[in-house]
């Protein structure tokens, strides 16, 4: 009896649908190899499903939209229905997607209703990691250092400016609370900047994420879980760039300079690694994970976001620190293929 195939699901209704491709591109040639059969699941930027019958280069090179190799398709239990009414049993889902309406826990419920297991974390996890002030209340109240600041559902820009102004000093870091790969995201060192600031940030999301400025190196944390369901942390990895912040073109466009593992004492290492395992499991997150720290000048970790489906694109992080674990990219692939058929726990 023929192995019933992988869902390879990219794209959806994301402004961060770029770095999606980029992921599914990377992700299905370690598949094919590997003798996994699946199928290409494109969704659009409407959110319509598709069998997309290209190869992973297409997908790559950002053909992804071509109509010959699109069959229109939808979830059903258990599989997807075709356009010509074939259903077609998945033995679940793998899910190269990224940002909202894809990352915030609705695909996920979406797939738990339809009985269609899928990699990474569950619904709930997934709404509150996107939520970036709702991770830091978490997080909080389990005693992780994250950093201060003020979340606001900006109405009135005029309002907001007097809010962020009375409670923190400039610069200003600003993002939208509900976004990720830096989408909307920027510094604000003056009333002026941080109008304009609030505007990028409000064509993303009308809740803004207001924080101080942290300078200091940027170290990130993988968690992975074990064949057996166990998560563990990663090494350490640092990031290295020249641009005023890890924003959208340096880490798609440009690619920031890695360190893996960070050259860090090992006492520090193992604080980060701790901490990163602690977010996790108090965010209920599941298989995969990705826990961003700031690491100021008197050497205290600070939390700054976690990411419940981090990027496989071959600029992305946790493809690197899982190779540092003893986990390189195919067999992170064949894990990921595990973890979303239920093979593992």
């Amino acid at each position: 009896m023929a192995r019933q195939p992988l869902g390879v699901l990219f794209g959806g209704k994301s402004n961060e649908y770029e770095v999606s491709l980029l992921s599914a591109a990377a992700v299905i040639p370690e598949l094919d190899r590997a003798g996994i059969p699946r199928l290409a699941l494109r969704a659009d930027r409407d959110g319509r499903l598709f069998l997309f019958t290209g190869d992973a280069a297409a997908i790559a090179a950002g053909a992804a939209e071509e109509p010959a190799a699109l069959v229109p398709a939808s979830f059903t239990r258990g599989g997807v229905r075709l356009q010509n009414g074939e259903t077609v049993p998945l033995s679940g889902v793998l899910p190269a997607v990224h940002g909202g309406m894809t990352e915030d826990g609705r695909l996920q419920g979406m797939l738990d209703w339809l009985a269609i297991p899928y990699a990474g974390s569950g619904a709930e996890a997934c709404a509150v990691t996107m939520n970036k002030a709702l991770t830091k209340t978490v997080l909080s109240s389990v005693g992780i250092p994250t950093a201060g600041g003020l979340a606001l559902s900006v109405e009135d820009g005029a309002d907001a400016i007097r809010r962020v102004e009375g409670t923190l000093p400039y610069p200003v870091f600003v993002k939208p609370a509900r976004s990720g790969s830096s989408v909307g995201a920027g510094i604000a060192r003056d009333r002026t900047e941080l109008q304009a600031r609030i505007a990028d940030a409000t064509a993303t999301d009308r809740l803004v994420l207001f924080e101080p400025r942290i300078v200091g190196r940027e170290i990130e944390v993988g968690v992975l879980s074990d064949e057996n369901g166990r998560p563990a942390a990663t090494p350490p990895g640092e990031l290295f760039y020249d641009a005023g912040f890890y924003d959208y073109e340096t880490k798609y466009a440009v690619g920031a300079k890695t360190r893996v593992p960070a050259l860090l004492p090992t006492a520090l290492s193992d604080e980060l690694r701790e901490l990163a395992l602690s977010a996790f499991l108090a965010l209920g997150c599941r298989h995969y994970a990705r826990v961003d720290f700031f690491l100021p000048e008197n050497g205290r970790p600070i939390l700054n976001e976690v990411n419940a489906l981090p990027g496989l694109t071959d600029k992305s992080m946790f493809p690197r620190l899982a190779a540092a674990m003893g986990v390189p990219f195919p067999a992170l692939v064949r894990r990921l293929a595990a973890f979303a058929t239920g093979a593992t726990a």
